[in-house]
């Protein structure tokens, strides 16, 4: 049986404007962490880091969205020794936390971590929520098991409003009212873990919102919830 094929000048264009298609800059590069969300910044990252600067956020809106006060100071303390070094996948950064069993550690208005976790793009620092760092470091000591020290790589942690429009435009799965601009709410994966496991601890201990993404997970002291 003949199939009548008739090729037009526009079908011979369009055919020729596939492959450069395929081709365009993707929205994020995984496996190189560059892409429209990157940064000369982000370059910086060595090659072995370079994968985790991973920006896209597809948090789900909030039906109803409130601006509550955040939790600024407070103890936290874990029940295990704990060597903790967080690795900011956007700067290079790093912080390294030594928790004694038991022993309360206060966070204060004015602690090194609202630094590192500030948006790296404006540089603008916010008080990051007390009770999602003490959620956070609860599911690190789960993520640690037996051993005494862990790494965990942070992707994203307080994030402006201006920011926050930046990624908007790039890209419909940013949240409008996401709970990183609060400070409410961070991302983050761990190296020594699959993502499988890291969901699991996740989806177990989370206190508040918990999602769960290909190459990181999304913890925030909102509303329980997951995605």
């Amino acid at each position: 049986m003949l199939i009548n094929s008739k090729f037009t000048r526009r079908s011979f264009l369009l055919l020729g404007l596939a492959p450069t298609a395929l081709q365009a800059a993707p929205l994020v590069d995984i496996q190189n962490g560059l892409g429209l969300f990157s940064s000369h910044e982000a370059s910086n990252i060595n090659r072995q880091n370079r994968h985790l600067a991973f920006f896209d956020d597809p948090e789900p809106e909030l039906m109803e969205y409130s601006d509550n006060p955040i939790s600024q100071t407070g103890t936290i303390s874990l029940s295990k020794n704990l060597k903790l070094t967080l690795l900011n996948a956007n700067t290079n950064e790093t912080r390294i936390l030594q928790f004694t069993k038991d022993k309360p550690i206060l966070i204060g208005k004015e602690n090194s971590l609202n630094e590192f976790l500030k948006d790296w793009r404006t540089s603008e620092v916010k008080p990051i929520d007390v009770n999602l760092l003490s959620n956070f470091f609860e599911i690190c000591e789960k993520c640690a098991g037996t051993n005494n020290s862990l790494q965990v790589n942070i992707h994203s942690g307080y994030r402006s409003k201006k920011t926050n429009e930046y990624l908007r435009k790039r890209s419909y799965k940013v949240a409008k009212n996401s709970m990183h601009i609060l400070g409410k709410a961070i991302d983050f994966s761990v190296p020594s873990l699959r993502m499988s496991q890291l969901a699991r601890a996740v989806r177990n201990h989370a206190k508040g919102g918990a999602g769960v993404y290909d190459t990181f997970v999304h913890l925030d002291s909102g509303p329980k919830r997951g995605w």
